[in-house]
């Protein structure tokens, strides 16, 4: 399928979401808010567009590179991540277009570079749906591919329910942050952090070198345990991450 006969409206299943939308639209990037009641319950106002595009050009050359990370701690339904990721797949179509795997799997890549965190349940799960859109759409997904399945796994690990501020999920317990790099030949490799320790770690203002010798964001910044990964995970597949989509 080519790209201009990408599906038009995927989005994900969220079955761990209630509907829990009280009035107002759905993600829309020209609303400022969906009710006054949010506003004053939670204090959501969402960045315009044009704001969004002028505040990303500041930062222009680290939105179009492919593995640079972004995490914005209170995502909302992607005003931000929808179009650094947008960004991202520019660069991927620019340096890998007309090579199909490489494409496929540095588009995941880029993918796996956002990350978010909210506080709202429906703001969360429309975030993961706006983002698999886009990446669907860009490569020609249907939900039979596994590279969809794959991305939507990567969507439910990165994009958080929780409360930034108080470092823990919806369930209460610590918030994970989960370290991928792409180590070639179509694997990638997992590694699991908790939030606080990349916090704590990142005010050190050391470096290591990452995956095939880039600067980590995740720089484990020396042997204390506080450092270290949660967990280490066995490189996966595209085939691999699509089965695990929808099994925790």
């Amino acid at each position: 399928m080519s790209k201009s006969q990408a599906p038009d409206g995927i989005k994900p299943l969220q079955p761990e979401f209630d509907a829990t939308r009280d009035e107002g639209p759905l993600y829309r990037g020209d609303k400022l808010i969906k009710s006054k009641k949010r506003v004053a319950d939670h204090g959501e106002v969402f960045t315009p567009p044009w704001l969004v595009e002028k505040m990303l050009d500041l930062v222009k050359g680290e939105t179009e590179r492919i593995d640079s990370r972004f995490l914005e701690p209170a995502c909302g339904s992607g005003n931000f991540l929808v179009p650094i990721l947008q960004r991202k797949l520019a660069a991927v179509e620019a340096k890998y277009g007309k090579n199909a795997f490489e494409e496929r799997h540095y588009a995941l890549l880029a993918l796996t570079s956002c990350y978010g965190i909210e506080l709202l349940a429906d703001n969360i799960a429309e975030c993961r749906g706006n983002m698999l859109e886009v990446f669907a759409q860009y490569l020609g997904l249907t939900e039979d591919d596994d590279l969809y399945h794959a991305a939507s796994h990567v969507l439910s690990l990165n994009l958080i329910h929780g409360d930034a501020m108080k470092m823990t999920d919806a369930d209460g317990g610590p918030i994970m942050i989960v370290e991928w790099g792409y180590i070639g030949k179509g694997k990638f490799q997992r590694r699991d952090f908790s939030l606080k320790s990349l916090t704590e770690a990142g005010s050190l203002k050391e470096e290591r070198q990452g995956y095939a010798g880039q600067p980590s964001l995740f720089a484990t910044l020396g042997q204390h345990p506080v450092f270290q990964p949660i967990a280490n995970h066995a490189p996966m597949n595209v085939r691999e991450l699509a089965a695990l989509d929808g099994a925790a």
